[in-house]
Formats: structure tokens, C-alpha cells, sequence
């Protein structure tokens, strides 16, 4: 799995599932994997992609992930008789110092999109550091795409609850918010008011980037109404294996929606401006849109200017806690978390620890139990 992020092991049975996406990559290992090749699994999972470099000739292959599946990667790798070719690290791979650098990288660590939590840095640093001179990411780059989309439906779906009052209520201010964020959704080519035009490129071979913007100028194909932007990546694995999440596609990808703020009808012809940004910011994307269609005719113009940062909900006391100025001072249950990881030294156990942070926290736990429970999160957290 990547960077963020957690999957369960229906999510990796579907993975393993989809053609489209799992025969282009055992293609693409199965043609840059020499034998004798060292290979680096970044967000490994279940360990698939290091079976199949392991079958592909890899002398060697380091299977990197975060999340307790990869204990599943270990018993599948010992089921296969592969175990003794795959060292395993429970860990970021930007904190995973390995013995040698590799000759191929291999990951899928997306979300909807590639530009998904951290996972822009995370295999900037995986070219930097792990990969030998000459070496070879898998993917290679991907492509971002983009169209107009008519989603009469889907776009209904996320409206029409806050557009109806309840019980004489009136919850419609929700909208902005809803509006402003973003969707993912599963569409058809059908659906698509314009041609699709690419908007950025993450080539993984020479570095990318967190950021990336991009001036697009569509014109409809066909009249309908506009509902918002569609947004999907084809993916370059190695030389020409490769893969899309376009619309249509039959794929656990499916398409990120950034929604209007209003339905649109166009008429065939019909230019439409769009200024797309995607700017990484902490541990996730913001997202910018601003959609211009000029005056016809038929219609005045039509401009939104519209962000991901406008659909979140924020507390004052939290963007206060955040400010730049202000002066933290820990809880009572902050004490306590300070308290049980200042004894783990090396000295004392979990038990006594946490049978000690009941008698001196009774207002935080009430119970030994409770206190383990937490003594045992930050343990698993921070102890090595």
C-alpha cells in the first residue's frame, strides 16, 4: 500500500482481481527484471509485485511497507518457496536505510490519482536514494488527463440532500461546501463533453514534483449539459506497457470529479477555459479550479472559481492551536502520553507502565486496561 492510507484485504483481492491493472504489471516486471537484478517493492501489501519479481529472475528483492500486511507478503512468500529471496521492512521507505540500491523500483502507491498523500515524495526519494545509477522505475510516468463531464446523475447524488429542506429546514448553505470539494466516481466515455486533454506528466525516471497546474482550453463536441471536470491518469509502466483509468475503464481506479457550481448547458462548439491546480500541502492535495466559458449567443458567461481548501470545515480553536504564535500547553491526557513515553527506555515493561500511569493519570484511564491499550499504541507507534 502507499505512504498514507490503509487497505483491507477485500481492497487487495480486488487488486489482484483487475487485469487491467495487474497484467500490465507483471508484464512490465516480467521485462525489466534481469536476472541477478536487485529490486525494491515500495508499498508492498500483500507482496505480489515481489513474487513476481522474484519469478522474473531478482536476486535479491526488498519489500517495504507500512501497514500489518505485510505479514500476509511474508506467509505468501514462504508459501511460494520465495522467502529466502525477500527481505521485508515494516516501515516508510524515506526512513528505510537497505544494504544496497536496487535496479528496479516497483510500486503502486496512487489513490484515485497519483498525486495521493505523499506519494510524489516518497518515490522522489526512492530515486534518489534506493535506485542504482541506470536503474529502472515501475511506473515510469504517468499522465494526467482531464475532459468536461456531463454527470446528471452522479452530480444529483451529491445535491439533492442538502437542495430539499427538512421538515421545513433549510440546509441548502451546505452546498458551497459540498461543491468545493472533491469526488471520486466511476464513469463512462459516453459521458465526456470535450476531448481530453493532458494537463501534466510525472515522469518518475528523472524526478516530479509536488505540484502541478496546468491552462487547458476545451471545446464541446457535442451539446449537454457540463457538470464538472473529470480526472483520470494512463499509466507508462516500462517502455510501452502500460494501462489508463479513463472512463469506461473496468479498473479498481476509477476518476476523480471536481464538481460546478452549477449545471452548465453547452452547445457544440462552446469553448471553455479552465485553470487547474493541484498543490500538495501537509499530507494531502489541495485542489484549484476556475472555469471560464465565454459568452454566446445562446448564454451569458460563466465563471467559478472553486478550491478544495473552500469545501473543508474548520474549527477556530483548532486554526488557532496551528498558529504560528501560539504557545501549546499539553492536556492532562497529553501528560500522560508524555509520562508512559519517557519510562520506555528499555527498563520497564508495558505492564508496569501502564499500571503505574492509572495511579498517577486516575482522571485519564479508568482502568488498567485502558491504560495498556494506550501504552501499547504508543509503543507499536514509537518504540524500536
Amino acid at each position: 500500500m502507499g505512504p498514507t492510507g490503509m487497505y483491507s484485504l477485500r481492497a487487495y483481492g480486488a487488486m489482484i482481481a483487475d487485469s487491467v491493472r495487474l497484467g500490465p504489471y507483471a508484464k512490465a516486471i516480467a521485462a525489466a527484471v534481469r536476472p541477478g537484478d536487485t529490486v525494491v517493492e515500495i508499498g508492498c501489501g500483500v507482496g505480489i509485485f515481489a513474487l513476481l519479481a522474484c519469478r522474473a529472475g531478482a536476486r535479491r528483492v526488498f519489500a517495504i511497507e507500512t501497514d500489518n500486511s505485510i505479514q500476509i507478503a511474508r506467509e505468501l512468500a514462504t508459501a511460494n518457496g520465495l522467502a529466502n529471496l525477500i527481505d521485508f521492512f515494516q516501515s516508510d521507505s524515506r526512513k528505510t536505510e537497505l544494504p544496497e540500491r536496487a535496479n528496479v523500483i516497483v510500486s503502486d502507491i496512487r489513490g484515485t490519482l497519483p498525486l495521493f498523500g505523499n506519494a510524489m515524495t516518497t518515490l522522489e526519494d526512492a530515486r534518489q536514494r534506493l535506485l542504482a545509477p541506470g536503474g529502472i522505475m515501475i511506473p515510469q510516468r504517468d499522465t494526467l488527463k482531464a475532459a468536461v463531464i456531463e454527470a446528471h446523475e452522479y452530480y444529483s447524488e451529491l445535491t439533492s440532500p442538502w437542495e430539499k429542506s427538512v421538515d421545513g429546514l433549510d440546509i441548502s448553505s451546505t452546498l458551497s461546501l459540498i461543491l468545493n470539494q472533491d469526488h471520486s466516481g466511476s464513469f463512462h466515455e459516453q459521458q465526456l463533453l470535450t476531448e481530453p486533454h493532458d494537463w501534466g506528466v510525472l515522469d518518475y525516471m528523472i524526478g516530479t514534483g509536488t505540484r502541478v497546474a496546468a491552462a487547458l482550453d476545451f471545446q464541446a463536441t457535442r451539446a449537454g449539459t457540463g457538470h464538472g471536470v473529470c480526472l483520470w491518469f494512463d499509466a507508462n509502466l516500462y517502455e510501452a506497457i502500460g494501462y489508463s483509468s479513463k472512463p469506461g475503464t473496468q479498473t479498481v481506479y476509477r476518476q476523480l470529479f471536481l464538481p460546478w457550481l452549477k449545471p452548465i448547458q453547452v452547445e457544440k462548439g462552446d469553448k471553455i477555459h479552465l485553470q487547474l491546480h493541484a498543490d500538495l500541502i501537509d499530507q494531502d492535495y489541495v485542489w484549484r479550479w476556475e472555469t471560464t466559458i465565454p459568452a454566446t449567443a445562446e448564454h451569458p458567461e460563466t465563471h467559478f472559481v472553486q478550491s478544495t481548501f473552500q469545501g473543508k470545515v474548520f474549527s477556530l480553536q483548532d486554526l488557532r492551536r496551528q498558529d504560528l504564535n501560539y504557545v501549546p500547553r499539553l492536556t492532562e491526557a497529553g501528560e500522560a502520553d508524555l509520562w508512559m513515553l519517557e519510562r520506555m527506555t528499555g527498563a520497564a515493561t508495558l505492564q508496569s507502565i501502564s499500571q503505574s500511569a492509572l495511579e498517577r493519570f486516575p482522571r485519564v484511564f479508568s482502568c488498567w486496561q485502558e491504560a495498556f491499550a494506550r501504552a501499547a499504541e504508543l509503543s507499536r507507534t514509537f518504540s524500536r
